[in-house]
């Protein structure tokens, strides 16, 4: 199984199970194996620390100044998304990374009504379950008007979601959204790039 800075991912004796003191020790480890030099990235991605690890990251004083946030492959789910979208320490970054952490539309409302993510510009949700249902919560109910790059591969959104996208007014400043290997048909994806959302944006990826 890969490692990464000796722990292997998703094995079910690694950090996402962790508890007290092991799980604290560990996290600790995690973050000065993966916080770069200037403090301003801190790349998880593959860690599995769980929505629990993810708690005791946010108290660690090293991120203050984290700008960009890489949480791919962490099991975090739905909670993980609510807690880092409402988490004070997380309120610098403009860059996040949400993939492959089983998030649906309860987790997608989380981050996208987040108070703490105004500055975020880059939101990578690839391979969730975000399904129509999210990607319409997303395209009604986005309060992140600065997100300029958008990544919603691999979430089993189909027509119905991308068309709902296609003509939000809810993403102002978007120029680059990414919805390959999804549910949609060729007569939806056609129907889509005639949206007044994706013919603004300088790159769509359906």
């Amino acid at each position: 199984m890969p490692s990464l800075s000796g722990y292997r991912i998703y094995d079910t004796a690694e950090p996402c199970n962790y508890t007290g003191q092991k799980l604290i020790d560990a996290m600790h480890k995690v973050v000065s194996d993966k916080l770069s030099e200037d403090g301003r990235e801190l790349n998880l991605f593959g860690c599995c620390v769980g929505v629990n690890g993810i708690k005791v990251i946010a108290e660690d004083p090293r991120i203050v100044k984290i700008k960009r946030l890489n949480l791919g492959g962490n099991k975090i789910g739905d909670a993980g998304a609510h807690f880092v979208s409402e988490c004070e320490a997380f309120s610098k970054v403009n860059w996040v990374e949400f993939g492959g952490n089983e998030l649906g539309a309860n987790g997608i409302r989380a981050i996208v009504k987040s108070k703490v993510f105004q500055k975020l510009r880059t939101l990578n949700l690839y391979r969730n379950y975000l399904r129509d249902e999210g990607a319409k919560v997303l395209a009604e109910e986005n309060e992140l008007e600065r997100l300029e790059e958008l990544d919603l591969a691999q979430n089993e959104i189909g027509d119905v979601g991308l068309i709902a996208l296609a003509n939000s007014t809810k993403l102002p400043n978007l120029v680059s959204i990414a919805m390959d290997n999804n549910f949609t048909t060729i007569e939806g994806r056609e129907a889509a790039r005639n949206g007044p959302l994706f013919r603004k944006c300088q790159s769509v990826n359906l």
